[in-house]
């Protein structure tokens, strides 16, 4: 009897290790928990992000009640706003083998509050009252909040339907209000900002708003609000160089232009950098530098199972949470997770074959405004490819390509001479496929001439395989 009860032991637990394997957990109780944020308001877009720990194979049914889903599917995460405020009832319907649950959140969407622009500011001399600060109008009951150089003064007014005076103000600085909706999550900022500053001081410093890595051109972007001021007449852009915390000058930008930057000397595939912006007026006297704002570099590596994801925290300004998103091949980016702000690796288990490309996101609760229309939400790392580990060894492995490096021809021999035709592409460490040709024949020749600099992937497709090498164009 002994013997059989120990037979039976050993099947369950390897049909239990067998079940595990395959990706399917077992939990002891299904859960729905999801969290959301429960007081939005209209057109702001909220998280909605499922916690419970059931298997992403399960079964999710999701009712947003007349949200519009901006991304997501299946288990999640998902971004959703809503157009109408009101009272909405949010429900998770799961079914995963035998198990099923279901669970409500109730969330309360406001309308989001009305646009006002900031009055008021100026010079005053030594020893004098300050100035006054205020905004043009207001609405019942919505508090508006006074900051100074980013920074809550602690100056609270409720709206009364008429402008608001938030009174005198004698600390010089960059002024600007933002609204809120009492017990809500949601935060407008307001039109504007005004400058206060003591005649015959320097200027007041102006602060970066974020350095973001630019997709377009591949090099990092400094963004900063435009202040509302006659007096000034450019920025300073400082950049720490290759001892900590010294920073050099690289460049100027007018006062009236688009309140950017592109670095063109940055390369951001290879490492993070810190920059400072300073302030010059017409009198040509500089302000004190800001605090610097600090570059998120993301790298990967592939594990045995997926990717080792491992980025440095971005300084500059306080947020929550990082937003990994991915793309397989030149297919669309997917948000795959969201970790806290105190993180700063990830590993995903992508089984996949296909070069996996990532980029970090961090979300900034208030936006960039360099110019009065158009804003920036968040900040982005530079974009990091891979192939996972063990993608040459197929039917394609021992291909030959030489030299490498290479400067100017590429040269590429299948061992099979009896492969008739096979497909190429070169793709760059940021996931951007440069070239792709058909090669007739067991070898081909490529000219990479044009490519800049750097480490590439080449894949080759053969009838029933896929290979990817790696080769540095000098």
């Amino acid at each position: 009897m002994k013997k059989l009860h120990f037979g039976f032991y050993v099947i369950m637990m390897a049909l239990f290790a067998m079940h595990v394997k395959a990706g399917n957990p077992l939990p002891v109780s299904l859960s729905c928990d999801f969290t959301v944020t429960s007081n939005p308001c209209v057109e702001q877009t909220v998280h909605i992000t499922y916690t419970g720990g059931a298997p992403a194979t399960a079964n999710y049914v999701w009712n947003f009640d007349s949200a519009v889903i901006l991304s997501g599917t299946g288990q999640g995460p998902y971004e959703v706003k809503w157009l109408h405020q009101g009272e909405k009832h949010l429900t998770l319907a799961l079914q995963w083998e035998s198990q099923s649950c279901t669970a409500s959140r109730l969330v309360i969407v406001h309308p989001m509050p009305a646009m006002f622009h900031m009055t008021g500011g100026g010079s005053y001399p030594p020893g004098g009252d300050g100035v006054n600060v205020g905004l043009s109008g207001s609405q019942t009951g919505i508090l508006y909040k006074l900051r100074r150089n980013a920074l809550y003064t602690g100056i609270v007014m409720t709206g009364n339907g008429n402008s608001l005076d938030f009174g005198k103000q004698t600390e010089p600085g960059t002024y600007d209000c933002v609204a809120k909706i009492d017990g809500s999550d949601c935060i407008r900022e307001m039109d504007g900002h005004v400058l206060v500053t003591i005649e015959n001081n320097p200027p007041v410093i102006h602060y970066l708003c974020m350095v973001t890595y630019d997709t377009i051109n591949g090099r990092n972007l400094l963004i900063w609000n435009k202040p509302n001021h006659p007096y000034m007449s450019h920025f300073n852009i400082y950049k720490e160089i290759y001892q900590n915390n010294v920073f050099e000058k690289i460049a100027e930008v007018p006062f009236n232009a688009l309140s950017v930057y592109l670095d063109t000397t940055s390369d951001p595939r290879v490492k993070s950098d810190k920059y400072k912006l300073s302030v010059t007026d017409s009198s040509g006297t500089e302000s004190e530098k800001s605090p610097f704002h600090k570059t998120v570099h993301l790298s990967i590596n592939p594990g045995i199972y997926g990717f080792n994801l491992i980025w440095n925290h971005y300084e500059g300004f306080e947020f929550k949470t990082y937003r990994i998103h991915r793309k397989i091949g030149d297919g669309s980016w997917a948000l795959i997770d969201s970790v806290a702000s105190n993180v700063d690796a990830y590993t995903d288990f992508y089984t996949g074959s296909g070069l996996a490309t990532y980029y970090i996101e961090v979300l900034r609760l208030e936006p960039c405004h360099p110019a009065k229309s158009g804003e920036y939400l968040s900040v982005v790392s530079n974009f990091s490819t891979s192939a996972p580990l063990g993608m040459e060894e197929n039917e394609l492995s021992g291909v030959m390509i030489y030299p490498n490096p290479v400067r100017d021809i590429l040269r590429i021999k299948v061992p099979d001479s009896s492969v008739k035709s096979f497909r190429v592409s070169v793709w760059g460490p940021d996931g951007r496929k440069y070239m792709e040709d058909i090669s007739q024949g067991s070898a081909a020749v490529l000219d990479v001439s044009a490519l800049p600099s750097g480490l590439y992937f080449l894949k080759l497709f053969g009838e029933n395989s896929v290979t990817v090498l790696k080769f540095i164009r000098n």
